[in-house]
């Protein structure tokens, strides 16, 4: 009895934790108001908030992602030598996160990270406080995902052939049995997505990052179109790609090599269009509802309509494979976006028409490219490209977040990160 009354003695007072959170209190000077100016506070990955650093892998994995994330550790630590620490307190952590699957090759996804806690003046006790949660943070992830959301627009997917009555897509028991060319797509919006809100120049944007050759930005509050006065708040999360020099992440489908996996694509519709079909008048067979009784019209109507679809939509895609000229052909394919064709007799017209730039309710495609995207030959943690994050603020409340955003600019050594791919 007694051992039980300590441990739970233990777990409520909370000692007894595999992953306590380590707390950290800001010098107690006097403030007013601000504690902008109050020293700061810097811990690695030796000292994270969250106890001490857990890597899933192998040995070797774990050997090689430690030996990456300390190398950035250091660089980051040379970067403020001669810089001083005031207004915060900044924390480092290191982290594996899921591996980041590349077509056939499969890359292990971690991650370096330094978390900035604000210092505030408390207004009672005139003394700095660490606020609970950072915003301003800087990342250097490798083998990153190459959508942070994983959204792709592509042009394919979901039709109606009644609206509204019954929706068909590609059925997920019959995804593996064949294998879709198209679902291996990325639209230019696919890399942007959580990286740049910069609409008017989206296409500049994914060059930078497919290109690996300038930075992008995506503002978290504030407008960068707006004017900024001295109250006005910016949050603002930079992004830049690092990578192989000279060699583009992601190439462009053409006209041709789209309207050819558009065939194979159809065959995949076809058959899950008669899939689900079959099991939805299946399960309103004994049904006897009104409603039920209007189902089995619906899906009878598109049995019967859905073949003379499928044969137009083949038909249209070989007679242009057949009759344009192979300039036209090899022309990057910009489609109309999957969002605004959900309706077949929109996704009819739509085939066949390309446009010469992405824009609103469009998207150029791309494929990975083969050149970047090589097997990593048992080598999961070597890192193929990388990923370099800093949000920022902007504030006359938010000094030290400028500061330090100032000097990563100034000092940060971006070409060591670079040599870390070779």
């Amino acid at each position: 009895m007694k051992q039980k009354i300590v441990l739970l003695l233990l777990l409520l007072s909370g000692t007894f934790s595999f992953a306590q959170k380590k707390l950290l209190t800001a010098p107690q000077v006097p403030c007013n108001g601000s504690a902008d100016d109050v020293a700061g506070i810097y811990t690695d990955h030796n000292n994270g908030k969250y106890g001490p650093v857990s890597l899933k892998g192998t040995a070797a994995e774990k050997a090689a992602m430690m030996k990456n994330l300390i190398a950035i550790e250091k660089l980051e630590e040379a970067s403020r030598k001669d810089f001083k620490l005031t207004g915060c307190a900044a924390r480092v952590s290191f982290a594996k996160h899921d591996n980041s699957s590349y077509g056939k090759n499969v890359y292990a996804r971690h991650g370096y990270q330094l978390s900035v806690y604000q210092y505030v003046c408390h207004v009672k006790e005139h003394v700095p406080k660490i606020v609970d949660e950072y915003r301003t943070v800087f990342r250097v992830d490798f083998n990153p995902y190459l959508s942070p959301v994983g959204i792709k627009t592509v042009g394919t997917g979901e039709f109606y052939l009644k609206y509204g009555n019954q929706v068909y897509d590609i059925s997920d028991e019959l995804k593996s049995k064949y294998p879709n060319p198209t679902a291996q797509y990325f639209s230019e919006e696919y890399l942007l997505t959580g990286r740049s809100d910069d609409y008017k120049n989206k296409h500049t944007d994914f060059l930078k990052l497919n290109n690996g050759n300038d930075y992008v930005e995506r503002w978290q509050s504030g407008s960068r179109y707006d004017k900024h006065g001295p109250d006005s708040y910016q949050w603002i999360d930079r992004h830049y790609f690092i990578t192989k020099p000279g060699v583009p992440l992601l190439i462009p489908v053409s006209r041709k090599q789209y309207l050819e996996d558009m065939l194979v694509y159809f065959e995949i519709e076809k058959a899950s269009f008669e899939y689900i079909n079959a099991k939805q008048s299946k399960e309103m067979a004994t049904q006897t509802a009104d409603w039920a009784t209007k189902k089995r019209a619906a899906l009878e109507s598109d049995k019967q309509a859905y073949p003379k679809f499928y044969e137009s939509k083949k038909a249209k895609v070989k007679d242009l494979l057949a009759k344009q000229k192979p300039e036209w052909l090899q022309k990057p394919a910009v489609v109309d976006n999957n969002s605004m064709l959900k309706d077949a007799n929109k996704s009819l017209d739509a085939l066949g028409r390309f446009y010469d730039e992405e824009g609103e309710y469009k998207s150029a495609l791309y494929v990975l490219n083969p050149a970047y995207f090589t097997d990593n030959k048992g080598q999961s943690a070597k890192p193929l490209f990388m990923e370099v994050q800093f949000r920022y603020e902007l504030n006359k409340d938010k000094g030290y977040s400028a500061r330090l955003f100032n000097n990563f600019l100034k000092n940060f050594d971006m070409e060591a990160v670079k040599k870390m791919l070779q």
